[in-house]
């Protein structure tokens, strides 16, 4: 499944809540906007996680990073387990910090990324058709900070 395609499903349903509730509040000059984190989880096929990663890195990154060049994204962290002690049930995370749900949402503009990077559009869709193919399990957690003070 597409990064896009899951922000989106992801983005609307809380998008919609937060433009809900501050519908008839006025934000004050001080007020940051939320930036929203996703953290995606990747379980890998047994053997096949240097393959994955190099795909990921080679395939998927390079747009990531694009959109952090633009200030859409505004951290990228790529996290492997150290040792696993019973778990965790992932063998990599990605954790992207959005700038604000605008840029997570603006799935026609990431597929205008990809699409000028990758123009031989067939040999890219085929390598990340099969990073998804050893991808064994996928989730994304969509999250914001609670603000402590």
């Amino acid at each position: 499944m597409k990064l896009r395609t899951i922000r989106f499903a992801l983005a609307a349903p809380v998008l919609l809540a937060a433009l809900a509730s501050s519908a008839g509040a006025e934000a004050t000059p001080d007020e940051e906007p939320l930036q929203p984190l996703i953290e995606s989880h990747y379980k890998i096929a047994p053997g096949k996680t240097d393959e994955w990663l190099h795909r990921y890195t080679t395939q998927h990154l390079p747009i990531l990073k694009e959109l952090q060049r633009e200030g859409r994204i505004l951290q990228i962290t790529i996290l492997r387990p150290a040792l696993h002690q019973g778990g965790p049930e992932w063998h990599f995370k990605v954790i992207l910090r959005f700038r604000d749900f605008a840029a997570l949402g603006d799935s026609a503009h990431e597929e205008a990324v990809e699409r000028r990077l990758f123009p031989d559009w067939d040999a890219h869709r085929k390598d990340e058709q099969r990073r998804w193919v050893i991808t064994l399990r996928h989730w994304d957690d969509l999250m914001t900070e609670v603000p402590t003070d």
